[in-house]
C-alpha cells in the first residue's frame, strides 16, 4: 500500500506541475485509485502500480522534452511559424495582418 501511495504522490505531482488546469483528470486519479484501495490481489496491485509510474514517467518525459525543444528554439508548432513569416513580409510592404497579436 506504501507502494501504490508513493506511486499516486508521485503522479499527482507531476499532473499539477504539468497540467495544473486539468482538475478532472486529477479526481479521475483519485476516484481510481480509491475504488481501487481495498483490492486484495499483489499482482493486480503491482501491476497499478507499474501503470501510475509508466504514466508518471511519460507525462515528465514529453513535458521535458517538450521544454528542451523550446530552450533550442525548434518551434513545434508549424502554424505559428507560417503566422510569423506572413507577418514580417507584411511589416516590409507596410501592411498589418489580422492576428490578435498584430493589432497594436
Amino acid at each position: 500500500m506504501a507502494q501504490a501511495r508513493g506511486a499516486l504522490r508521485e503522479l499527482l505531482r507531476a499532473l499539477s506541475r504539468y497540467s495544473p488546469d486539468n482538475q478532472d483528470f486529477k479526481k479521475h486519479v483519485l476516484s481510481e485509485f480509491r475504488r481501487n484501495a481495498a483490492m486484495k490481489d499483489e499482482r493486480e496491485v503491482a501491476r497499478l502500480v507499474a501503470l501510475t509510474k509508466d504514466y508518471t514517467f511519460l507525462v515528465t518525459s514529453v513535458n521535458s522534452h517538450l521544454d528542451l525543444l523550446l530552450d533550442c528554439n525548434i518551434s513545434t508548432d508549424r502554424a505559428s511559424r507560417q503566422r510569423e513569416t506572413v507577418k514580417k513580409i507584411a511589416r516590409r510592404v507596410g501592411l498589418k495582418t489580422s492576428y490578435e497579436d498584430d493589432l497594436d
